[in-house]
């Protein structure tokens, strides 16, 4: 099972989809946040690369930016932060979004899902598949052709206005949600005769799974 994230940031997607056997790839175009990743990355703008050379993967994954369409980075800059550019949800935002919308229909994964804050959905016309609440005051919208699955719900996640990866840290998605993911779409391809895959291969992802939650004491 092989994965691209892109937009892949601190790599919660990443982490989570790789603790249930997928092979993962990032995309980043801030050399910061690569060196913090845990998988191979590829340090680059996203628009940028020919989607061709990703062709044939089981899932693309990728959290665009949502500073542009967030109510509280509005509100920060209206109250004075230091970002230098306001945000910009027609122009530099949805171009973000539509960057991965082309990567997804040239690529032709199996599986796709894009997730960001609610906001989105006043620029974009595609209906989302999932409307989530993942912790705290958190919402999340996610589209694609993904299978449905169980969203963790963290309540103890706070937003994080400190630090220099302020932003970063609070666009993290929590690892058990890629792991729920993950096992969505074995068990899709499991389910559906797909010569790839055993049921073996989702009985360790499983147990993967179990192990995790036992070592965190979930």
């Amino acid at each position: 099972m092989r994965a691209v994230d892109l937009y892949c940031g601190l790599g919660g997607w990443s982490d989570g989809l790789a603790d249930v056997g997928f092979e993962i790839i990032g995309v980043e175009i801030r050399e910061d946040l690569a060196n913090l990743y845990q998988h191979p990355v590829i340090v680059a703008d996203v628009r940028e690369l020919n989607p061709v050379e990703f062709s044939g993967y089981d899932l693309i994954i990728g959290s665009p930016p949502c500073r542009d369409f967030s109510l509280q980075a509005l509100c920060a800059f209206r109250k004075g932060n230091p970002w230098r550019i306001p945000p910009d949800p027609e122009g530099h935002g949805m171009d973000l979004v539509n960057a991965f919308l082309r990567f997804v229909e040239i690529a032709k994964p199996k599986f796709w899902l894009m997730e960001n804050v609610t906001q989105l959905t006043k620029y974009l016309t595609l209906l989302y598949k999932m409307k989530v609440k993942i912790s705290g005051n958190k919402w999340r919208c996610f589209w694609g052709n993904f299978p449905r699955f169980d969203v963790p719900y963290h309540p103890e996640i706070l937003m994080d206005y400190s630090g220099k990866l302020r932003s970063e840290k609070n666009a993290y998605i929590p690892p058990d949600i890629g792991r729920s993911l993950g096992l969505a779409i074995i068990e899709e391809l499991y389910k559906g005769g797909s010569t790839e895959i055993e049921e073996k291969y989702y009985e360790i992802a499983l147990n993967k799974c179990r192990q995790i939650e036992m070592q965190l004491g979930v």
